[in-house]
């Protein structure tokens, strides 16, 4: 085992093992859980798309886009190619508190979680810090249950920052055309 595995493995159990109570066992994979977030996700899209005005809607429209295009990419160009295994498939004695599948680089959650919050910080800078700590909450809760090491949410954290900054970015482009041709309608005389 070279040392940055080393460390990750240290880093795995002190998160793993060394914070591991009652309270945690209970609250994490809630945390974890997708079946969890898919709705409060749906709701909260939802909302931007009926009350959240027109930079609401782009902001749904971004969101909607990162997580369809992200998610599967991340697994077919990285999670099925790098191949590494979960921790609880090489490591003994994993505190495992819910079920996975695939491969374990990128952290997939940690990985659209965090193009969310590029994106969403983008639309509502004053939230920021509440779509951080969703993503910093997540990423951990994914040691927690002995799904992902370390290095596999911070890498999937990374991934998707940048993947939403270029989701934003394109979405950013489409809203500038979108103004510029608005514009030049509005600026144009009518036809006879």
């Amino acid at each position: 085992m070279d040392a940055f595995q080393q460390f990750d493995t240290f880093l795995f159990y002190a998160i793993n093992h060394g914070l591991s109570n009652s309270f945690f066992d209970t609250l994490m994979p809630v945390v974890s859980s997708t079946v969890v977030w898919r709705p409060i996700y749906a709701l909260a899209i939802l909302w931007l798309l009926i009350f959240g005005k027109t930079e609401g809607r782009w902001c749904a429209l971004a969101l909607l886009l990162a997580v369809a295009i992200l998610d599967p990419l991340s697994t077919h160009l990285l999670k099925e190619p790098i191949g590494r295994l979960r921790p609880y498939e090489v490591l003994p004695d994993v505190h495992k508190l819910v079920g996975s599948g695939g491969g374990s680089f990128p952290s997939n959650h940690a990985l659209n979680n965090a193009a969310a919050a590029v994106i969403a910080s983008s639309f509502y800078p004053r939230l920021r810090f509440v779509f951080w700590s969703l993503v910093a909450l997540i990423a951990f809760s994914r040691v927690y249950v002995g799904v992902h090491y370390v290095s596999d949410v911070v890498g999937g954290a990374a991934i998707g920052a940048i993947a939403g900054a270029g989701v934003l970015w394109l979405i950013k482009k489409i809203i500038t055309i979108v103004h510029q041709r608005r514009g030049l309608r509005s600026t144009q005389p009518p036809q006879a």
